[in-house]
């Protein structure tokens, strides 16, 4: 997320959140951004009833339907407007959302993608749905997605680095993180903390004595190897003597990501989004989908430039 001068803002049929509101309204004023909302709209019933004799007929529903639904997106743009932001609205027909939004993105090249969280009833809280998903596997540009709490004053902004990458995990794609989150710093206000997590093999697979002796040895110095890469790469941003808030971890990420989320109380994590054959290993090193759920805080996932660039040519 470099800079930002148009956002793709998705709504449903649920009425946007005030927090989503307030959000969308200071990364607009910010960043200077425009704002296009955007619903991809679909009507099983509309299209199955048998209240229409002709496929003409059908068309017009879907007309009127789509027209509806532009009305209602302009109610909320209008309120933008009102508060200082540049609105406009779209909407689309199409049976497949993911495909529908994906078209958008395509065609509109957007900045940034903005997306609230739905409601789980059951659960009573509110996670990520099939769609948001597929779009943090699969948008190609970067990805907000926003649930119903407001932002501090002086946000917290959580990256999530992994230096030393593996074959999964694009050379650039912690600094687009990094980058990413400095951005957001530097134009909303804030804390920037950063978040890195090890883990050493257990004692139980190693079975060469030699290692196996000196075991406390090697924790010691991959402890050190990490160290080092981090510094690195906080070296390259200029952030080495602005003595950052850092946390290494020794544990799994999935576990450890979330615990220091919510110890910091972040307001956003910024995530490096890769392209994985298995959907449920979506970021670097060993995160998977269980650590986005289990984060109370908005999330904003990143892909490394040549990804981007790829993508849209």
């Amino acid at each position: 997320m470099r800079a930002i001068e148009k956002i793709l803002l998705l709504l449903d049929q649920q009425p946007p959140a005030p927090e989503l509101i307030d959000k969308i309204t200071l990364l607009a004023r910010k960043f200077g951004a425009r704002v296009e909302l955007f619903e991809s709209c679909y009507s099983r019933p509309l299209v199955s009833s048998h209240l229409f004799s002709s496929p003409e007929g059908i068309e017009k529903a879907k007309h009127g339907y789509l027209r509806g639904e532009e009305r209602r997106l302009q109610q909320v743009a209008d309120q933008l407007v009102e508060l200082g932001v540049d609105a406009s609205t779209d909407v689309c027909w199409e049976v497949d959302t993911e495909q529908g939004v994906l078209t958008k993105v395509e065609r509109y090249q957007p900045d940034l993608v903005v997306k609230n969280c739905r409601f789980h009833h059951r659960l009573a809280e509110y996670l990520f749905g099939s769609l948001d998903w597929q779009l943090i596997r699969h948008c190609p540009v970067p990805l907000m997605l926003i649930r119903p709490q407001p932002w501090k004053t002086s946000p917290v902004v959580l990256a999530a680095l992994d230096p030393l990458q593996d074959k999964h995990h694009p050379v650039m794609l912690d600094d687009e993180v990094l980058q990413s989150a400095e951005s957001f710093v530097e134009h909303i206000g804030g804390i920037l903390h950063m978040f890195h997590a090890y883990h050493t093999l257990p004692t139980s697979v190693i079975f060469d004595e030699t290692l196996m002796l000196n075991y406390e040895d090697l924790r010691s110095r991959l402890a050190d190897e990490h160290r080092q890469a981090i510094t690195e790469l906080l070296n390259g941003h200029g952030l080495a003597k602005a003595e950052p808030v850092l946390h290494l971890a020794h544990g799994e990420v999935n576990k450890e990501l979330p615990k220091y989320a919510q110890q910091v109380d972040a307001d956003l994590v910024v995530l490096g989004g890769v392209d994985r054959n298995t959907a449920d290993r979506l970021f670097s090193g060993s995160t998977t989908e269980s650590v986005v759920d289990h984060l109370q805080a908005d999330l904003l996932v990143v892909r490394a430039p040549l990804q981007q660039e790829r993508r849209r040519h």
